[in-house]
């Protein structure tokens, strides 16, 4: 195959090896484990190269050469199609007392800080007009009341995804990224029809640097405006380190599909690094490259057709200039995973083109590239890179969940087989077979910039019903939990304590209960799901506490169900989020949700009312004895209700927030607050 181009097309899918491309294939290990340590003779072809000069230019060149000989337009804009964001706490965090696996800060909606209280808010609509998107200030009383301080006006063409407090309370800085809506004028046809307009995506990102301290309104100190979609995040002291994509707009160097290489050519002869290198401004001031073409790594490999940078940028917060520093890697990216102090890149061998991932038909010998970066104050260094067998799946939204780092090492989960299942509609998770899966554990090998395997564990869910395909995998420290997309099977646990030697350890009985799991102190699970017996349809909230101290004889300890039907949380959500506090001997966890309620009575039932708000529980880590605490309400839903309020209180957007003994929801523009149960 190394002397001729394999093409598979399915459902507006392409699969590509390029001429150019040596596929390696690795040695399946059978069994569950065993230790490897590479092969110091091998050449290790994940390896990214520094660029030199010209490099970039002659990357993107071959990428629109191949993209024009499938019948692609060669310069179109591609949208980064990064599978979200992966990191070490994304969906917890933390408060109070340390919590095991607690990660370093990410950033979010809502934070305290000594006796004040700051929240970041989009825009939404209101009976008079629109109400912007802003950060607001508010003093924390004794009992926990709330007095208004101040609020920063933030650029209505921007959307809110979160801020951090560094420089010991004295900074804020806002990320928000370009509303694709913004400015876009309703297109109306000569007989009146009306036109959809489709916009570009968000090809700009925010960074809005306030000064903030106690009982001062938020003054707005710099803004840096950066080329890109923003991917993720992470605050390490003051320094904050950004994850972004870039496709830069080369529509102006025309190249049609099918031209011919001469034509390929004359085209981009004028095509040089400024116009694919993405920018920034300071103050509104000249645009200047985020990163030189000597901080690019790029890699042959990489099959992507996607003309797109990642760059992983670090900023001193404290800085007058916000003095920063950029590294880059030219190629698709399918997923991204933040560590403590890294970041993992995923790549594929084999081209996917387009967002049909879901009927996706993958080669036989698929192969995922991992590239680590990581961050060293205020530099961000390229470390190594390695290859798992298989690719990431058939679902945007679980990409990023494959991959975990604990303790320097990687555990990526991946799919071998060349159909599989997935939960994203239109297709029917019955539409296809199981994929089979394994479960590599990579580390840093020292040498040759070498991500090594360790152990690999390949793994088959088998039921009573058949062959199960695995749909999330929640990573745990030193344990990892398999569900199945069949939510009344089995959950799985694997126990990663030896990375040479990886198993499956036992199975959990959770049924309705898997949908997000959560790993308490004393050897407990949460879980949070949904009961779909009845049609399909979620029966309320369902929670439960497992005792998993024994992997291979889990139990259920306690069980609560919260609501009637259609009750929701944000752990349906594209980035769950649960805040977690521990006091003595309890820990206790608040996220949003909208708990309707229980249909009661016969005959024609009354609109079905429903509260919104911060939904509390609470586990003693002793006894696994689960309790419902009172709810922070923010307001009261109803099935019916005007799109607007809908809007205004969005879920997805809304955070929950626990100090002492206070509980704060950030929901509809406001702060709610609650003492005690």
């Amino acid at each position: 195959m190394t002397n001729r181009r394999l093409m598979k097309r399915v459902a507006g899918m392409s699969y590509v090896s390029p001429p150019w491309l040596a596929v390696a294939t690795a040695a399946f290990v059978a069994g569950c484990g065993g230790g490897e340590g590479g092969n110091p003779q091998t050449p290790n072809e994940a390896r990214l190269q520094v660029a030199r000069s010209g490099d970039l230019v002659a990357y993107f060149k071959a990428k629109i050469a191949q993209r024009v000989a499938l019948g692609y337009p060669g310069t179109a804009i591609t949208v980064p199609t990064v599978g979200g964001l992966s990191s070490a706490g994304s969906v917890v965090t933390h408060t109070g007392a340390q919590l095991a696996g607690a990660a370093v800060e990410e950033d979010g909606l809502i934070q305290a800080e000594g006796a004040m209280l700051y929240g970041l808010h989009r825009a939404y609509a209101t009976d008079t007009g629109r109400e912007p998107p802003r950060l607001t200030a508010q003093a924390r009383a004794a009992d926990g009341s709330l007095a208004s301080v101040g609020r920063a006006t933030l650029d209505a063409k921007f959307i809110p995804q979160g801020f951090y407090v560094a420089g010991g309370g004295t900074r804020a800085a806002v990320l928000s990224q370009q509303d694709p809506y913004a400015d876009r004028q309703p297109v109306v046809a000569a007989d009146g029809a009306s036109i959809t307009v489709v916009p570009e995506y968000s090809r700009m990102l925010s960074l809005d640097l306030f000064a903030v301290s106690k009982d001062m309104a938020p003054a707005q100190l710099k803004q840096m405006r950066i080329d890109g979609l923003l991917v993720g995040s992470r605050l390490i002291g003051n320094t904050l380190y950004l994850v972004t994509t870039w496709s830069p707009d080369l529509t102006r160097f025309t190249v049609p599909a099918g031209a011919s290489a001469s034509a390929v050519q004359a085209a981009l002869k004028d095509l040089n690094t400024a116009a694919l290198i993405p920018t920034l401004r300071v103050d509104g001031g000249q645009p200047q490259p985020l990163v030189n073409e000597a901080d690019c790594l790029v890699q042959a490999g990489n099959a992507s057709l996607s003309l797109q940078l990642t760059s992983i940028t670090a900023i001193d917060l404290t800085s007058s200039s916000l003095a920063r520093t950029s590294r880059c890697f030219a190629g698709g990216s399918e997923a991204v995973h933040l560590g403590a102090r890294s970041v993992y890149v995923a790549s594929s061998r084999q081209y996917r083109y387009g967002g049909d991932v879901v009927n996706a038909v993958f080669p036989a010998d698929s192969r995922t590239d991992i590239h680590k970066f990581s961050f060293r104050g205020a530099q961000v260094d390229y470390d190594a890179s390695g290859a798992v067998d298989g690719h990431l799946g058939w679902d945007l939204r679980r990409m990023p969940s494959r991959l975990n780092e604990y303790q320097s090492d990687l555990r990526v989960l991946t799919f071998t087989g060349k159909t599989g299942q997935s939960g994203m509609p239109p297709v029917s998770i019955q539409a296809q077979q199981a994929s089979p899966a394994l479960l590599t554990v990579l580390r840093d090998s020292g040498r040759d910039n070498h991500l090594s395997p360790q152990a690999k564990l390949p793994i088959r869910l088998r039921t009573a019903r058949g062959d199960q395909q695995i749909d999330n995998l929640f990573f745990a420290g030193t344990r990892a939990y398999a569900t199945p997309f069949a939510t009344t099977e089995p959950v799985w646990v694997l126990d990663l304590a030896n990375p040479a030697n990886p198993t499956v350890a036992g199975e959990l009985a959770a049924g309705g209960h898997a949908d997000h799991l959560v790993p308490l102190p004393g050897g407990l699970l949460l879980g949070v799901g949904k009961d779909s017996a009845q049609g399909g349809v979620a029966d309320g909230i369902q929670l439960a506490v497992f005792d998993v101290r024994n992997p291979a004889q889990g139990k259920r300890l306690a069980t609560q169900t919260a609501g009637g039907r259609g009750s929701i949380t944000t752990l349906d959500s594209t980035r769950p989020v649960l805040n977690l506090q521990a006091v003595d001997g309890k820990v206790r966890i608040a996220f949003p949700a909208r708990v309707y309620q229980a249909p009661t009575g016969v005959g024609t039932p009354p609109p079905v009312r429903g509260y919104q708000g911060a939904l509390r529980l609470e586990v003693n880590t002793t006894t696994g004895a689960l309790a419902q605490r009172s709810m922070v309400v923010s307001t009261a839903i109803l099935n019916g209700d005007t799109p607007g309020l809908v809007s205004r209180f969005d879920i997805a957007n809304e955070r929950s927030l626990q100090v002492d003994n206070l509980a704060y929801q950030l929901s509809g523009g406001q702060v709610f607050a609650k003492a005690g149960d």
